[in-house]
């Protein structure tokens, strides 16, 4: 995580810095990702970079919590309020809700969307980049695990099973969004994203 002197720059510069890197990760993912290019773009020398992050790795691990975090908070919250009637239906509404959040910067859904597309050598080398993907991917299991509570999810599948299948549905649906988002418009892409939560309930849920 970004060290304390980077929480004490100005709120601007932090989210100069933050825009300019997931630019860059949405584009190239991390591994292609320059970190050159990134410091380019936010106007900081290298010598400043590494006063406020520790790598690369640290980079893109802030900027993915940075940019998920309300998601994560929303899918937190979600689990208070669900019960067998309304957990399909409320899960589609935040998955749905997420296009219309970012639908002015889909560089940062893309760059969110590169965490989850990280390779199994690129965790071994960087283990900070596990705790921001964990993150990311622990709502899900959360709310899987509600779901099984309600009578709602299927049980007769391992949940990290049950989780693996909706990340990967999931990341075929935003790969798809983002290379048609400039010719969606946001009604369009919810309703894309209804659309596949209808079908991932089929698949997850009890018949």
């Amino acid at each position: 995580m970004p060290r304390p002197r980077f929480m004490k720059l100005p709120a601007e510069k932090q989210a100069a810095i933050l825009e300019s890197a997931a630019r860059e990760f949405a584009a190239h993912g991390f591994d292609g990702a320059s970190l050159n290019r990134i410091l380019e773009q936010a106007q900081l020398s290298k010598g400043a970079a590494y006063y406020y992050f520790d790598d690369k790795a640290d980079i893109f691990a802030t900027t993915v919590l940075h940019y998920a975090g309300d998601l994560i908070g929303g899918l937190a919250e979600m689990t208070t309020g669900l019960t067998a009637d309304n957990f399909w239906s409320t899960f589609a509404d935040q998955y749905a809700a997420q296009f219309a959040f970012f639908a002015d910067k889909p560089w940062a859904f893309g760059a969110i969307k590169a965490a989850g597309r990280l390779s199994l050598r690129e965790l071994e080398e960087n283990p900070a980049l596990v705790a921001s993907l964990g993150e990311v991917q622990q709502g899900v299991v959360t709310l899987l695990r509600r779901g099984q509570e309600l009578g709602v999810v299927r049980t007769d599948l391992p949940l990290d099973l049950l989780a693996a299948i909706f990340i990967a549905v999931d990341d075929a649906n935003d790969r798809w969004v983002l290379a048609h988002w400039d010719a969606l418009d946001i009604d369009e892409l919810t309703q894309v994203g209804r659309r596949v939560m209808a079908g991932l309930s089929r698949l997850l849920g009890v018949q």
